[in-house]
């Protein structure tokens, strides 16, 4: 009887500690999914702030980052909460503003980038994607760590594809016989320069006649009066001098970069045009 009994207590203890073993992996279980929906639930919803910042930043040249799209989404100083999928789309546009003599406004100069980033930089709740822009390039920076885009471009950067840039976009003035020049910048890979000038709004004055030069400025002289000597003479690599206020333009093919210069010079009238400088890559 006692053989009995002691068999039967040995039963019930190795049933329970079962129970209990069994009752243990359940909960372990348990918690371990629920971490999983947690950190799922935490990498889906993540911040995201957008910055810039132009480290060779000065009064006459320096770069404003605009346009900061993230995930189809305008993102700023301001946090705000998105998912996120495993390729991350990013796109910005940076405007360079430049003054290229002392007297003269600042040229602006507009690129677009766009291209896209690894998910996996995205590693905090909170993340802050930076654009520092150096030697006029920008690098993308996500949670202080330069990254490289896929895409046509460098590192953060993301394929510069501007149709046109603008390098001019200003008013000319000046008198009866006087040369007025504005100097401007061309980079390397442009495959199309056209230089112009029409009136600007409310004004029919574009009476100037256009001379173009590359590393330094257009030579006019004449023909003024009483004796209209010298004869009307000039020095450049491109002119256009149509008649009375029709528009002047300059189209040049693969022009080399580095410095040119724009001179609008007063034939027998004072004069006001709006002159441009658009080139093409």
């Amino acid at each position: 009887m006692k053989i009995k009994i002691l068999k039967l207590t040995v039963c019930l203890i190795l049933l329970v500690s079962f129970f209990s073993i069994s009752s243990c992996e359940a909960l372990d279980d348990l918690n371990d999914t629920a971490d999983d929906v947690v950190s799922e639930a935490v990498d889906e919803i993540l911040g995201i702030t957008a910055l810039s910042e132009d480290l060779n930043k000065t009064t006459t040249n320096f770069n404003i980052i605009s346009d900061i799209v993230i995930n189809n989404k305008l993102v700023s100083s301001s946090e705000i909460k998105m998912t996120l999928p495993s390729i991350v789309s990013i796109s910005f546009t940076k405007k360079r503003y430049t003054q290229t003599s002392p007297t003269g406004g600042l040229n602006l100069t507009t690129n677009s980038y766009s291209g896209t980033i690894s998910k996996s930089k995205f590693n905090k709740a909170s993340n802050v994607v930076k654009i520092t822009v150096q030697n006029n390039t920008p690098t993308v920076y996500v949670n202080n760590v330069a990254t490289t885009t896929s895409g046509s471009g460098g590192t953060g950067g993301t394929g510069t594809t501007p149709v046109e840039t603008k390098l001019v976009d200003k008013d000319v003035t000046g008198k009866v016989y006087q040369l007025s020049v504005v100097s401007f910048v061309v980079p390397t890979g442009v495959k199309t320069m056209v230089v112009k000038t029409n009136e600007p709004n409310d004004y029919y004055r574009n009476l100037a006649d256009l001379f173009l030069r590359k590393d330094s400025a257009p030579i006019v002289a004449g023909p003024k009066p009483p004796t209209y000597l010298p004869k009307y003479t000039w020095t450049a690599d491109y002119i256009s001098h149509t008649p009375n206020r029709e528009v002047k333009i300059c189209t040049i093919s693969n022009p080399s970069s580095g410095t040119w210069y724009a001179g609008l010079y007063g034939y027998n009238s004072d004069y006001q045009s709006r002159l441009t400088v658009t080139i093409t890559k």
